[in-house]
């Protein structure tokens, strides 16, 4: 046979210097992973949450029979590696949590109370968000229009909190009133549960609250009446 129709071996060169069949095998595998590897990035990239995507390649499952004639000398240009594309998708559920708020009542309204004992001064009560307030307006026999608010032994301008008082309840408060006599006011709250409350204070041109200690009686504080109103309450 002459040198010009001698098949050479499968790992050397061709004459002419064409490629091997390994480097031509090579070539169309990596013409196949550009040709696929796009399409799969595309799938991926559609995807809600992808994990990955990748190309295998197996091969044709036809032998290469080297002595057939339309081999062309064994380069089996028709067996190309066939292309797998693999895609992993990955769901992820979103879970939705309903908070859902109660609100606790802290007070039942609003209101405002006075008396006026003796015509020259007025005690007045009122309840801003469940926070009783004791207010004394002097001076209003020359000046009935009077609207400035005392409070304290001073008499210093504004009101009294009687909240921060001894024996305030701890159910929301829903009404006040007072009422006053010589030198002694009482104011009285209800709770929202109906209980009622009294407290003293002082009330000798000048307002109090609560009366201070005076020889062995101590301070006064709230207190509760008895009995209450809910407590075995009189038929007509």
């Amino acid at each position: 046979m002459s040198p010009e129709h001698r098949t050479t071996s499968p790992s050397g060169p061709e004459p002419g210097g064409r490629p091997t069949r390994l480097r031509r095998l090579a070539a169309i595998a990596a013409a196949v992973t550009v040709a696929v590897a796009t399409p799969a990035v595309a799938v991926a990239a559609g995807m809600t949450s992808q994990t990955g995507a990748s190309t295998t390649y197996a091969a044709d499952p036809r032998p290469c029979d080297h002595t057939k004639p339309d081999n062309k000398g064994g380069d089996c240009d028709s067996q190309h590696p066939k292309p797998t594309v693999t895609v992993t998708r990955t769901a992820t559920a979103t879970a939705t949590v309903t908070t859902t708020a109660t609100a606790t009542a802290t007070a039942c309204g609003t209101g405002v109370d006075s008396t006026d004992p003796n015509g020259t001064e007025q005690f007045l009560a009122a309840l801003v968000g469940g926070v009783p307030y004791a207010g004394r307006r002097p001076g209003i026999a020359p000046s009935p229009d009077n609207p400035n608010i005392v409070s304290g032994p001073a008499n210093a301008r504004g009101w009294t909190d009687l909240s921060g008082i001894a024996g305030f309840p701890s159910d929301p408060v829903c009404g006040v009133s007072v009422d006053a006599n010589g030198r002694d006011a009482f104011y009285k709250i209800i709770t929202q549960g109906g209980d009622v409350y009294t407290l003293h204070c002082a009330a000798s041109n000048a307002l109090v609250c609560p009366a201070p200690a005076q020889g062995q009686r101590p301070a006064s504080q709230w207190v509760p009446v008895d009995p209450q109103p809910t407590d075995n309450p009189q038929q007509p």
